[in-house]
């Protein structure tokens, strides 16, 4: 079994300085040995048009499966993601309003700067590894809460 494929949905993880600590979503458009051919989802150049790239596979995992559970309520200290900036950002929960179902966010925003700020429930994930296995991907959540 391929790691990946062409049409797979995967996160490129940020590498470059101004992006660490991200995930941008895209598909996969070619499998090299080592690299891939990806086209992001949200990012766009100056024609806007989607913006493609080959990427090194140790700079791509697939896309995370879907985190949200039932009841469940997000704790001071919890490890999570905003999607912010047409990207996923990595960071803490620093605070809980109760009653209106956001967060209050701290992330490093790419460039070693913090950034606080709300975000409704919708744009926050629980943070999540991946792991490669003998048949695919394991993941597994990352949750701090102490």
């Amino acid at each position: 079994m391929d790691k990946y494929f062409v049409g797979m949905r995967v996160e490129v993880v940020g590498h470059e300085e101004g992006f660490w600590n991200s995930y941008f979503g895209a598909i996969v458009l070619r499998v090299d040995r080592t690299k891939l051919r990806v086209r992001y989802e949200e990012l766009i150049d100056e024609n806007e048009e989607y913006i493609e790239e080959d990427v090194a596979m140790k700079h791509v995992r697939p896309y995370p499966p879907e985190s949200r559970e039932v009841n469940y309520r997000m704790n001071v200290g919890d490890d999570v993601d905003v999607y912010d900036r047409e990207g996923w950002w990595r960071g803490e929960v620093v605070f809980v309003f109760d009653g209106e179902l956001m967060e209050y966010f701290h992330y490093m925003a790419g460039d070693d700067t913090e950034d606080y700020d709300t975000f409704p429930l919708d744009r926050i994930r629980i943070h999540q590894e991946v792991k490669e296995v003998a048949k695919g991907f394991a993941w597994s959540h990352v949750k701090v809460t102490g």
